[in-house]
């Protein structure tokens, strides 16, 4: 880390000092990782350095950073369904659901739900 984050917000953060293979996609223990970030209290901090520098397939400010061909997205780090377990991150990008059991889940309500007058359709 540059001198700039060390001497500021980076010291308090919940990660300072722990390995930075913990807050990529390949973490070994990525439901650890969640919460650590969750209950960081200088997430908003990080969050705007990551998308500053772009970061990619990692864990920033309670996020999953990622990178398309126009710019860094954030996705939420936890299920858009279950509301409890860590995002799939794959070759294409993060993603909103846990795995296919959720994903399924959300589909089947969409499908369920009538449409909502004069608002757009979810694209997820």
């Amino acid at each position: 880390m540059g001198e700039e984050k060390a001497s500021g917000w980076w010291r308090q953060a919940a990660c300072a000092g722990s390995d930075a293979n913990w807050w990529t996609d390949n973490c070994p223990d990525r439901s650890l990782a969640v919460r650590i970030c969750l209950g960081c209290p200088v997430r908003k901090a990080c969050l705007a350095d990551g998308l500053a520098n772009g970061d990619n397939g990692i864990i920033r400010g309670g996020m999953l950073l990622y990178r398309t061909r126009r710019r860094t997205e954030a996705v939420p780090l936890l299920c858009a369904q279950c509301r409890r377990s860590p995002v799939t991150c794959g070759r294409t990008g993060a993603g909103r659901y846990c795995g296919q059991r959720c994903a399924a889940i959300a589909r089947s309500r969409r499908a369920a739900d009538p449409p909502r007058v004069g608002r757009r359709p979810h694209l997820w």
